[in-house]
């Protein structure tokens, strides 16, 4: 494990704003929707999130970085997500997938959570618990509630997003778009110089819009083989109370 000085936050928790969002999906000459696999997506509600936030420059990052996609691929109730942290590109490697956005994102966990420093690699399983490392079972043994309520994403016939969830408005809201499946990223400097490393369900974008308590539509830009993920906070805390995620 790779520990980094935290750096107190300077967003509000969660609260991950991006500007420009981009517009809606492209359409053909006939100007009809293009059938995409998000258009046939089917929308499901996880029993356990786990956020792993990783980084190429990390030597110690491959064997959660396997066990996050051994997880993923075997586990339908489980919502995988994985995040490129920026604070090892000193090493000599920039991380590929990095985003200031998402070591920020871990750093309002760690603030959230009581972590002394930030490091790598991190799980957070369903904003309540951290940990370099995990078993299926430590997973298993922390569900999100039974009783969760309902939450729904779905394309409208404009391409744009809709978010429907029984969730009271002073929740937070996260927003995740994400590419799923195993990207593999040959490094060539740093601590994983010469090593082909394997990520999970890479973390394009993560927005957090005001949420009004009932639905959203909102610009949903794509690239080839991205969907969305969604979850939300309770009020003063980063503990997931429910999620959902479109699944092609």
């Amino acid at each position: 494990m790779k520990t980094f000085t935290l750096i107190a936050a300077t967003s509000s928790l969660v609260l991950l704003s991006f500007a420009g969002m981009g517009t809606a999906r492209g359409q053909t000459a006939s100007n009809l929707p293009m059938l995409t696999k998000a258009d046939t997506a089917q929308s499901t509600q996880p029993d356990y999130v786990l956020e792993l936030f990783t980084s190429q420059g990390c030597s110690s990052c491959p064997p959660a970085n396997k066990f996050a996609s051994n997880l993923a691929q075997s586990r339908d109730d489980a919502l995988v997500l994985s995040y490129g942290v920026t604070y090892w590109d000193y090493l000599g490697w920039k991380d590929t997938f990095g985003d200031p956005a998402f070591t920020q994102r871990q750093r309002d966990y760690g603030k959230a959570l009581g972590a002394q420093n930030v490091y790598t690699p991190q799980m957070v399983i369903n904003g309540a618990a951290h940990s370099p490392r995990y078993s299926t079972s430590d997973v298993t043994s922390m569900p999100l509630p039974k009783s969760r309520p309902q939450a729904s994403l779905s394309f409208l016939p404009d391409g744009k997003l809709q978010l429907q969830a029984d969730v009271p408005a002073d929740y937070k809201l996260s927003l995740i778009r994400y590419t799923p499946g195993l990207q593999e990223v040959a490094v060539k400097r740093g601590e994983n110089g010469g090593r082909t490393l394997k990520v999970e369900n890479v973390v394009d974008e993560v927005r957090s819009p005001d949420w009004n308590g009932q639905s959203l539509v909102l610009d949903a830009p794509l690239e080839a083989d991205q969907t969305y993920a969604a979850f939300f906070h309770e009020p003063g805390s980063v503990q997931i109370v429910t999620a959902t995620v479109l699944k092609p």
